[in-house]
């Protein structure tokens, strides 16, 4: 309820910026765009599922709170900045500071909360890249509401040719450059988050978190500095490819290798995992392949109803953080979060079973 009221109060101000038709337009433009963002976040998160009441947390906190606290916060600072300033210090001070500060930090805040109160939770630096990616694509969600809907006032209020070529420009900028702006800020503070996470001391812990804080910044910055153009038109493109590019092919690859790495921890911890009897001997093979599980979970759904698969489905994923924690055990002789982990697959193939039993009766 608090992150509907505070989204509802984020669209309100974009509908004073761009009028409510421009916000009915740039919802579903959004939303076309945040479709696949989510859905890449999620593919990488298939071997050890998250639960899908966190990852909705996850959206809502970027595409609520944190977009509404970076508006007011934002408009805000500029006044001051302005007013003590003086109007030229505050057109550049916002987008070089302000902007990245804020939307960093307020969007960070989630992953913060995660380390603080959830911290068993994160089994791995995939973890931190899912949960921030999630974020930020809530957060661009919200954004893309202002800019879509800006668009398509101007759009109604210039002439054809310019208005057609401003919709084609902020097309091209918003969808094919950095629709992933956002998730891949966050994204580097999520993997120092994620870090952290898997540090006992506290100095470790904060170092790490401050580190990704920084550079998803700095990024931040550079990008809105870039923005600003002045006597180089072109150097937003330049920015774009010396720097966001690179960092984009970086994040993929180590977003990929994390989840190829996962995914084999998994598969080489599960038969020390039905030889202690935390799962089945006969679950080996069904949980050592994606492909397995999806087929799992369909058949339970078919025969059992949704309450069942949905209950297959996490015990699925608890049994994959089992895995993790207890290949990170052998490799590190640190055994933190695998009780836990045991006695919440316990927990959750007992939930299953349940469910199974109770589709039969």
């Amino acid at each position: 309820m608090p992150a509907a009221a505070a989204w509802l109060a984020a669209v309100a101000w974009v509908a004073g910026q761009v009028g409510w038709e421009g916000v009915a337009v740039g919802l579903v433009l959004s939303a076309l765009v945040a479709v696949p963002i989510v859905g890449a976040f999620l593919w990488l998160d298939r071997w050890e599922r998250e639960r899908p009441r966190r990852l909705v947390s996850a959206f809502a906190w970027g595409a609520s709170f944190a977009a509404f606290c970076s508006i007011w916060s934002q408009e805000g600072l500029q006044a001051l900045a302005d007013t003590t300033m003086g109007a030229d210090f505050g057109a550049w001070f916002r987008p070089l500071v302000i902007t990245p500060v804020t939307e960093e930090v307020l969007k960070g805040l989630f992953l913060v909360w995660l380390l603080i109160c959830r911290r068993e939770q994160i089994t791995g630096l995939l973890d931190g890249v899912v949960y921030a990616g999630l974020v930020g694509a809530g957060f661009s969600f919200t954004e893309n509401i202002l800019y879509f809907g800006r668009i398509i006032t101007t759009f109604a209020a210039s002439d054809a040719f310019d208005a057609i070529a401003l919709l084609g420009a902020s097309f091209f900028l918003r969808v094919v450059m950095v629709p992933f702006f956002h998730p891949l800020m966050v994204a580097v503070f999520g993997l120092g988050i994620a870090a952290a996470a898997n540090k006992r001391g506290r100095g470790a812990r904060v170092g790490l978190a401050l580190a990704g804080l920084l550079v998803a910044i700095v990024l931040h910055g550079a990008w809105d500095w870039a923005g600003l153009a002045g006597s180089d038109p072109l150097l937003i493109f330049k920015i774009y490819g010396a720097v966001m590019v690179p960092v984009f092919l970086a994040m993929l690859v180590v977003a990929l290798v994390l989840r190829n790495r996962e995914g084999k921890m998994i598969v080489a911890a599960l038969p020390a995992l039905a030889r202690d009897g935390h799962i089945a001997p006969e679950e080996v093979a069904l949980l050592a392949n994606l492909a397995e599980r999806r087929r799992w979970r369909r058949d339970v759904r078919r025969r059992s109803g949704r309450t069942a698969a949905r209950a297959t489905g996490r015990y699925q994923a608890e049994a994959s953080a089992l895995s993790i924690r207890t290949i990170r055990a052998q490799t590190t002789a640190d055994r933190d979060g695998v009780d836990e982990r045991a006695r919440a697959t316990a927990a959750a193939r007992a939930d299953m079973l349940d469910a199974l039993a109770g589709s039969v009766r």
